[in-house]
């Protein structure tokens, strides 16, 4: 989510970017409930179950009752679903990265099982569901009170100028999304990110897209007390910086006007798992 963090759950829109990194699910017929997701590494997560879904074998306690509450609510909606099958998830990008291994879950098991992603959110892991909207878009959309209103294209004059650069922590967006909840957001707040966004979407010019960007650091920085990025980590780098998603981990935005020289200035912090606009975004 590039614009509308945290807001989106008071009502706001928020601008988010569908990935080309992802997740694939095969399900095949077996005599048990039996479930396997991979990394690019090996099989990182396994759960065999009964026909209750009570749990025989796992190596991941915490997903593997994640999981069961979501398959109990997917019996419960379609209870003619036959669940001896052999469930297999692969992603295609490194699990500690935050880039949707639960978004694109609930997106999988939503398009197998005909069940609506709100409901399984739900169960699950929360939020405001953009994320899981976004697993299935093609491209970047605006979100809001869980529906997506419409599909957006930014200018190359903007994407061009794009880096997003992987911090080195995986935030827990649970945690956070029960941090925010405590925070007293007023509906000026609301609308001033809904200006913001606007205002993004209807300039070409860098410049102006990076005081957008500007603007809603500040923001959001007075709402949840949290210090802005560049201030803390880069205050000496000369274009923008933003969050990106729950502040503090995963990825951050950083704009630029030289590729070779943004890369140089990231690599020599020890920041050199980045990518462009074209790399990242669908």
């Amino acid at each position: 989510m590039l614009f509308g963090e945290y807001l989106v759950l008071n009502g706001s829109d928020c601008l988010a970017f569908p990935l080309k990194f992802g997740q694939t699910l095969s399900v095949t017929k077996s005599d048990e409930l039996i479930w396997e997701s991979y990394s690019k590494h090996g099989m990182w997560f396994s759960v065999s179950m009964d026909s209750d879904f009570t749990i025989r074998d796992t190596n991941n306690e915490e997903v593997a009752e994640i999981l069961k509450q979501l398959f109990v609510v997917i019996r419960t909606e379609k209870p003619d679903l036959d669940f001896s099958q052999k469930f297999r998830a692969e992603a295609n990008f490194e699990l500690n990265w935050g880039l949707g291994s639960s978004s694109t879950l609930i997106s999988l098991l939503s398009q197998w099982s005909g069940v609506e992603t709100r409901k399984l959110l739900d169960v699950s892991f929360g939020g405001s569901g953009y994320d899981v909207a976004c697993a299935t878009a093609k491209a970047p959309i605006i979100y809001a009170n869980g529906k997506v209103k419409k599909e957006v294209h930014l200018p190359e004059l903007i994407t061009d100028k794009l880096l997003f650069i992987y911090l080195g922590n995986k935030q827990n967006s649970r945690e956070e999304i029960k941090r925010f909840k405590k925070s007293n957001v007023a509906q000026h707040q609301v609308d001033t990110m809904n200006t913001i966004i606007a205002s993004a979407l209807q300039t070409d010019k860098i410049e102006v897209f990076e005081q957008q960007l500007d603007l809603s650091e500040e923001l959001i920085s007075s709402i949840i007390g949290t210090v802005k990025l560049k201030q803390r980590l880069f205050d000496d780098y000369a274009y923008s910086i933003k969050s990106l998603g729950a502040w503090g981990g995963d990825f951050f935005l950083a704009t630029y006007r030289d590729l070779k020289t943004a890369k140089s200035y990231f690599g020599e912090k020890g920041y050199d798992v980045l990518f462009t606009y074209q790399e990242f975004i669908k």
